[in-house]
């Protein structure tokens, strides 16, 4: 038997009674990357300890004492085990539709080329992985615990996420200002309220201020504040988001919206710690500590003219990247389980069971849209689960549109009962992003069109969840 350690592509166990060709097909296996343990009949593969780790099992169909149907029936008699790749010189058309409705995951006949067998091995390994990722999914969803899932009140194990805890723990020792960058929905937030709850200012407050947002004529007032009569519509005196977030910290994602006037007055508060509102001739003392995040390259941002380079250089003392979900797929699983259970219990709905094909797409897609895209599709699995099964997974730009909830065509207690759940989760989502349709449609994955028709449908109002902030 081969004594070769694992390889990064798994293990294949190989069955065949005859020496050259059992030889042959472990040496193919083997060079190309793939540990192979082999043997000369059926009976002692099943009593391997190992075989249940295999990636897949390649075994001939015509063996003395035990054949390959009856390996293969064996095997399924114990439970679901590794895909069993059928191979024979003998074979005809009955034999393989036999072994095929038997649970053979695939049937290669003799003579065949090396890559015929190799991408019925590589198919295989697959289907195994993605039944190992489902069990691990399943097992999660009992037993996640917040120590599982990460650090800093974020999830993740994988080596990028490790490092980006790493980075956060070393940030939150200083006071300087921290450049934050990643892709849309990646957790750039997050990131930045985990280095303010590490640091010695966590009893103080948290302000995040999305600068894109901010229309330019308000951008002043809402950082900077303003007295009264400043401006039409100014009717009192009102502290800035710099002002409020003191002896805490000031999140300015979309940095690279600052307007040039504002990038001088935050100059100011960062060498002087001084605020000048709108309309008054007194400084306010502030001591927010200030953390950016960006999407854009900053440094072509400020070689365009579009930022101050003195700003430039003021806010990139202290940089940290957020790597997109694509670059730590490792940890999808995790985060699967992690929305599912959250989800389930913000409504008040039964965790559904995922099924192995809905992870499959899950960990085929490429994740544009990050963990945010994530969130959107396992809330979207969730309300649409039935018999205890979650939804279709469907990536944002397929679901833009969708209804929230199928509603039966016809009044009755269902209807009425459905209806009730749809308006909850309407305002739920609605008092989560405080009222903001873009965000709340972005959360349901509907289009505003649809979220703004079921809101005038349900009497909801905007206004009504709104909050005041901290």
């Amino acid at each position: 038997m081969d004594d070769a350690k694992d390889k990064e592509n798994g293990l294949v166990v190989v069955i065949d009674d005859d020496e050259a060709a059992r030889v042959s097909v472990g040496q193919m296996l083997r060079l190309r990357g793939w540990e192979t343990e082999i043997f000369a009949s059926a009976v002692p593969a099943l009593r391997w300890p190992r075989l249940s780790q295999a990636a897949c099992i390649v075994t001939d169909v015509k063996m003395p004492c035990m054949d390959g149907e009856q390996f293969l029936a064996e095997l399924k008699r114990r439970g679901e085990g590794p895909p069993v790749i059928m191979i024979t010189g003998h074979g005809d058309v009955a034999m393989a539709v036999r072994c095929l409705k038997a649970g053979a995951y695939d049937f290669v006949e003799k003579p065949f080329e090396d890559e015929v067998l190799l991408t019925s091995v590589a198919r295989a390994a697959e289907k195994t992985a993605l039944r190992r990722e489902s069990r691990e999914l399943r097992r999660r969803l009992n037993m996640i615990s917040p120590k599982e899932e990460g650090r800093f009140g974020m999830v993740g194990k994988s080596r990028a996420m490790q490092d980006v805890y790493d980075q956060i723990e070393v940030l939150a020792r200083s006071t300087a200002p921290v450049l934050i960058t990643g892709e849309t929905g990646a957790g750039k937030e997050l990131v930045a309220r985990a280095i303010h709850e590490s640091s010695a200012r966590s009893s103080g407050p948290f302000i995040p201020v999305n600068a894109g947002a901010l229309p330019e004529t308000m951008m002043e007032s809402e950082l900077f504040g303003h007295a009264k009569g400043a401006f039409t519509g100014a009717e009192t005196d009102r502290d800035g988001k710099i002002v409020s977030a003191s002896g805490g910290t000031l999140l300015l994602d979309e940095v690279e919206s600052i307007s040039p006037r504002a990038q001088v007055q935050l100059l100011r508060v960062l060498e002087d710690g001084v605020v000048f509102p709108l309309g008054k001739d007194k400084p306010r003392k502030t001591d927010a500590r200030l953390i950016c995040a960006t999407k854009q390259d900053l440094k072509e941002t400020m070689e365009a003219g579009h930022l101050r380079e003195d700003f430039y250089h003021r806010i990139v003392v202290l940089t940290i990247d957020v790597p997109p979900l694509r670059q730590r797929m490792d940890d999808l699983t995790l985060l699967v389980s992690h929305f599912v259970k959250s989800v389930s219990d913000r409504y008040g709905v039964p965790v559904p069971r995922i099924p192995e094909e809905t992870l499959s797409a899950m960990l085929r897609h490429k994740w544009p849209g990050n963990v945010r895209e994530l969130r959107n599709a396992v809330e979207r699995m969730v309300f649409t689960a039935s018999e205890g099964k979650a939804g279709p997974f469907r990536a944002d730009e397929e679901a833009e549109g969708l209804r929230l909830i199928s509603l039966p065509a016809t009044s009755g207690p269902l209807r009425e009962e459905m209806e009730r759940t749809e308006r909850s989760v309407i305002e739920a989502a609605l008092s989560e992003n405080r009222g903001e349709v873009g965000a709340t449609s972005v959360a349901l994955g509907i289009s505003r069109r649809a979220l703004y028709e079921r809101m005038k449908k349900y009497g909801l109002h905007k206004e009504d969840f709104r909050k005041e902030d901290p």
